[in-house]
């Protein structure tokens, strides 16, 4: 049973968040990427709620638009990588022997690969950009579902239900949809909650090593490392994409330790 308290503060953190990065460049519908070199590390005003970074652009509107980029990749990634490990998975299960052998072997190799490092010198290869994120990220990323997948799967596969519908002359693509994607989909959709998270650093640390999205596109990463500088200056400034970060890791691991599972039986 998962605890009520700790369930709806997640919830309130992302939903909030969600509503941030949808709504909120269009209600501050300031340009993220117009200078203004007399307001150069300016602070926090009226006219720049959170101060002005050093080319004298508009740090909330950067970070609103950053929110709508990192969420927006961080969310594509999962659904790609969702939807390919449960694919592999289910042919994996229905036709097992060499197939799944040779999948199971392949996302072994994949999953053992340091991820973030790999990313990190092909982004650096390939150059930046949202779509070279998006595939890089997700190469690495679908691996963790198609275990999870696969383990929750096979022991599904061996239930009663399933050998019944298997005897009773039901497709493979049927048993998967009907009677073992509703079981597993809870768990997916936890490790996508803690994956979202962890995405969105990769994405901020590419940004910050400057192989990330390419500027002038408001990205969190790249305000850190365009920031760090001058930090004593504008600490505010600094801050802002930091505890945008935090925010956004938080509550969704807040949200994925307290997400209710499956009832069924796995056993």
């Amino acid at each position: 049973m998962h605890a009520k308290g700790p369930w709806k503060l997640g919830v309130a953190l992302t939903l909030l968040f969600v509503l941030t990065a949808v709504l909120g460049p269009l209600l501050y519908s300031v340009d993220p990427n117009a200078q203004n070199l007399l307001a150069t590390l300016a602070p926090p005003s009226a006219e720049h709620p959170l101060g002005a970074d050093q080319l004298g652009r508009d740090i909330l509107a950067r970070v609103l638009h950053g929110a709508r980029y990192s969420a927006g990749i961080a969310v594509a990634v999962i659904v790609l990588s969702l939807a390919l490990g449960c694919a592999l998975a289910g042919a994996a299960m229905w036709f097992g022997g060499v197939v799944s052998m040779t999948l199971s072997m392949f996302s072994d190799a994949v999953y053992a690969l340091p991820g973030l490092l790999v990313t990190i010198l092909l982004a650096d290869i390939l150059g930046g950009g949202a779509f070279v994120i998006i595939f890089l990220l997700w190469i690495v990323a679908w691996p963790e579902y198609y275990r999870l997948s696969y383990s929750i799967g096979q022991q599904l596969m061996s239930s009663d239900h399933v050998l019944a519908s298997r005897l009773a002359g039901a497709s493979g693509s049927s048993i998967f949809r009907l009677q073992i994607l509703p079981v597993i989909l809870p768990y997916l959709l936890s490790l996508g909650a803690i994956s979202v998270g962890r995405i969105v650093l990769s994405i901020a640390t590419l940004g910050f090593l400057g192989i990330g999205i390419s500027p002038p596109q408001a990205e969190w990463g790249m305000m850190i490392n365009d920031l760090r500088v001058y930090w004593q200056l504008s600490p505010v400034q600094l801050a802002a994409p930091v505890l945008a970060i935090i925010w956004i890791v938080l509550a969704l691991l807040i949200l994925s330790q307290s997400m209710p599972k499956a009832k069924a039986g796995l056993g």
